[in-house]
């Protein structure tokens, strides 16, 4: 599909020349090759601006033989008192645009706590397998999310403060595999100027403006904040730059996986990788070797940077032997080799696949991965009208939270320690308190749902979850090893 004879025009709002957005999403797709000739969209429809915009603005490209419209899919998530209302206006919307419309209805909640998933990923999980399923119904070769400009910039950002490399850093990509995002380079206020300019409306999501979650946060807060400094056009600079990250991964994964073919050998129980071949390579190469080394053989465990920078320690001979999610790195001879271990072996250095729990208040958690139990209750004060202290090292006192969850660590967690000044990454903690690599992942973790360290049983409590008064909510945390007290 040709992009055209582009028609600039001043956008004051952001004070830029800009395109219309019929126009920027033609151009969007041209670039990327989203649809090529034949294709069928299937539209993921939620009710929000974003898809309702996709839904017509594609429907238009339809009308003009660029492209054949499916449908559209809509997927109650049953987790708002809203979620029927969102369905019904979608089933509304499609017969309004003669659009066919799927429907279809999950129980996300259950499913996360089956699979001790965050409620967000359970979500994008059970989204994504009713979309391919969808798509299969009306014959679909792709399908359209309603992704913008705007939430390009927030991804980048948080990728940005959980330490990301170029890979994170690159964003939401315009393509991957059958789901494409034609409206990248479009904001979100040019989709709903759009839609009134039509006199169409949309639902709210009222979880987005929950400033608990932190893209809502950067939404809200952060990014109004930088474009009153730097100006209107800052996210579109933000999204320019994960542009350009995403650029320079892409070519940088293309390198590595050459010579990833050539240093690195695969057998039944190890991984060996030629030393002085990997030694030769620049660092985002090495990097980038490492980490598929791991992830390929890592049976759905969490691999990040840290994991790297432990096989970069062997590799540099800093220390002898380094345990990483699914098995330790040695070096044997002139190779550097990971030997693996199975989910379910046996060996006293073995890790643990990430686990996730939620914690309801009052209620006891069993982490059978840490071989213990966590327990909250709601409490009050003393009889004095002081608040209860942190009673040991096994129970702590916190302000209330929200939603608990019990979880094992995570690259880029910190929390805030009293007494010291910014945050201090968990890792710190864990190794100023000689904690083995292998222990690190047994020990419960307690956040919040949105993955704000509140307390780590033995280590420490976050500063930022302390008790101010006795007239505020407290919940008492109490940890306990299995067999009797820790």
């Amino acid at each position: 599909m040709g992009f055209g004879n582009p028609v600039w025009h001043w956008d004051l709002g952001i004070g830029m020349w800009t395109l219309t957005v019929l126009q920027k999403i033609r151009r969007t797709i041209a670039r990327h090759e989203l649809c090529p000739p034949k294709s069928r969209v299937l539209v993921a429809l939620s009710g929000g601006s974003d898809s309702v915009a996709l839904l017509w603005l594609l429907r238009d490209l339809a009308t003009a033989g660029e492209l054949t419209l499916a449908g559209a899919a809509h997927l109650n998530h049953q987790l708002r008192v809203s979620a029927g209302r969102d369905e019904e206006f979608c089933r509304s919307l499609g017969d309004k645009a003669g659009v066919r419309i799927v429907l279809g209805s999950a129980d996300v909640a259950a499913e996360a706590a089956r699979a001790r998933l965050s409620l967000e990923d359970a979500a994008r999980r059970a989204r994504y397998a009713f979309l391919a399923a969808a798509a299969e119904q009306v014959d679909a070769t792709c399908i359209a999310t309603g992704h913008t400009l705007d939430d390009q910039a927030e991804t980048l950002l948080l990728k940005l403060l959980r330490g990301a490399g170029a890979t994170g850093l690159g964003g939401i990509h315009p393509r991957r595999g059958n789901v494409i995002r034609p409206l990248l380079d479009t904001t979100r206020q040019e989709l709903q100027r759009e839609l009134e300019s039509r006199g169409e409306s949309w639902v709210e999501d009222e979880t987005n403006t929950d400033l608990r979650n932190p893209r809502n946060r950067l939404r809200h807060d952060v990014l109004p904040r930088i474009e009153e400094v730097f100006g209107p056009s800052a996210r579109h600079a933000i999204a320019r730059a994960a542009a350009v990250a995403r650029a320079d991964a892409q070519w940088l994964d293309v390198l590595a996986g050459e010579r990833y073919v050539d240093l690195v050998e695969r057998t039944g129980e190890s991984v060996q990788i030629d030393r002085d071949g990997l030694c030769a390579l620049p660092a985002p190469l090495a990097q980038r070797v490492l980490l598929r080394s791991m992830r390929e053989g890592s049976e759905g465990r969490e691999i990040g940077f840290e994991h790297v920078e432990a096989a970069l320690d062997v590799l540099s001979r800093r220390c002898t032997a380094a345990e990483v999610p699914g098995g330790r790195w040695e070096l044997s001879g002139t190779k550097l080799v990971l030997v693996q271990r199975r989910i379910g072996g046996r060996g006293p250095a073995e890790t643990l696949s990430p686990f996730r729990y939620e914690l309801a208040v009052p209620g006891t958690v069993t982490v059978r991965e840490a071989d213990c139990q966590i327990s909250a209750e709601w409490t009050g004060c003393q009889s004095n009208g002081q608040a209860l202290p942190v009673e040991s090292a096994d129970a702590a006192v916190i302000a209330a939270a929200g939603g608990l969850v019990i979880r094992s660590r995570r690259p880029g967690d910190r929390l805030r320690i009293a007494g010291m000044g910014g945050s201090k990454k968990l890792q710190d903690v864990f190794v100023d308190a000689k904690l083995a690599r292998a222990d690190r992942d047994r020990t419960p973790v307690v956040t919040t749902a949105d993955d704000r360290v509140v307390w780590v049983p033995g280590h420490a409590i976050s500063a930022d979850f302390g008790v101010s008064g006795p007239e505020h909510p407290m919940i008492l945390l109490k940890f306990t090893r299995l067999g009797g007290k820790a």
